[in-house]
């Protein structure tokens, strides 16, 4: 997957979850979904090779991004690079309404977050 598309990726997860109305846009949702996505055995738990996989993911996307975003490199975003990720999350955010909110309210409804989820895992294999 090039760059571009991972970034995209985990923009697009983090306009996700704030778009999302039950509160997964937390911190706590956020950490939810990525402790979701690692319990290969659904115990609900992380057991070490869960938890260690879900690191390297989590370090792997945020080389992606930072790859993208920080023009200088220095290893952090200055407030010029932050807000180029907030306009690229705000385009993102945008680009997900425009495709999945069938119905116009400025949100995705779980029927059309269902619909986005398969669209991404569909594009996502005709990548591979």
């Amino acid at each position: 997957m090039g760059l571009l598309a991972g970034s995209l990726l985990t923009l697009g997860s983090a306009l996700w979850a704030q778009n999302c109305p039950d509160g997964a846009g937390s911190k706590e949702g956020k950490q939810g979904r990525w402790e979701k996505r690692f319990d290969a055995n659904g115990d609900g738990q992380l057991d070490p090779q869960e938890k260690a996989a879900m690191q390297s993911a989590k370090g792997e996307a945020r080389q992606r991004m930072m790859g993208r975003f920080d023009k200088d490199g220095d290893g952090k975003l200055s407030e010029t690079e932050k807000a180029e990720l907030r306009a690229a999350k705000e385009a993102r955010h945008q680009e997900m309404l425009s495709r999945f909110d069938k119905d116009g309210d400025g949100r995705l409804s779980p029927e059309e977050r269902k619909a986005a989820k398969e669209a991404r895992k569909t594009e996502q294999a005709n990548k591979g």
